[in-house]
C-alpha cells in the first residue's frame, strides 16, 4: 500500500492517511459473545490486504477517488484509482466498491408526467469494480 505515480505525475493508490480522533474499539467489548466473535472475524477479514485490478465500466479516462474508514478508530484513508492498474488494498474497500446495492439505477427513455426519466425495473449500472488478482 504505497503511493504510486504515473509517468505524467498523477498520484494513485493510497494517497493520504489521517489519524482518526474516534477511540478504537477493536475488541467489540459491548457486544454479545456470539456477535462479538462474528464482528472480530469480519474485522480481520476487512483488514486483510488483497491484490485487485480496478476497472471502470465507463472508460479508461474515468477515475475513482474514495475516502475509506471502515471501523471506529481506523485511519481515514484517501485512495485514487486508475482503470487497469493493480493495487494492494484492504478487502473491506474491495467489498465496499463491489457492493451490488450501491449501483446506480439505469434510466429509461420513458418519462413520467413531470418529464422525469423513469427507472428500468431490476437493472442497475455498475461503474466501478475491483477484479481479484489474489484473494
Amino acid at each position: 500500500m504505497s503511493l504510486m505515480v504515473t509517468s505524467s505525475g498523477e498520484q494513485h493508490g493510497l494517497i493520504n492517511s489521517v489519524g482518526n480522533s474516534v477511540p478504537a474499539d477493536h475488541r467489540f467489548k459491548n457486544m454479545e459473545p456470539k456477535l462479538k466473535a462474528k464482528a472480530e472475524k469480519q474485522y480481520d477479514e476487512d483488514h486483510r490486504i488483497v491484490k485487485a485490478r480496478y476497472l471502470n465500466h465507463r472508460g479508461s479516462h474515468e477515475r475513482l477517488s474514495k475516502p475509506y474508514c471502515r471501523y471506529a478508530g481506523d485511519p481515514i484513508q484517501t485512495w485514487n484509482f486508475i482503470p487497469g492498474e493493480t493495487y494492494d488494498l484492504p478487502k473491506g474497500l474491495v467489498d465496499e466498491v463491489n457492493d451490488p446495492n450501491k449501483r446506480l439505477a439505469r434510466r429509461s427513455e420513458i418519462l413520467d408526467s413531470n418529464g422525469t426519466p423513469t427507472k428500468k425495473d431490476g437493472q442497475s449500472e455498475r461503474i466501478h469494480e475491483f477484479v481479484p488478482i489474489s484473494f
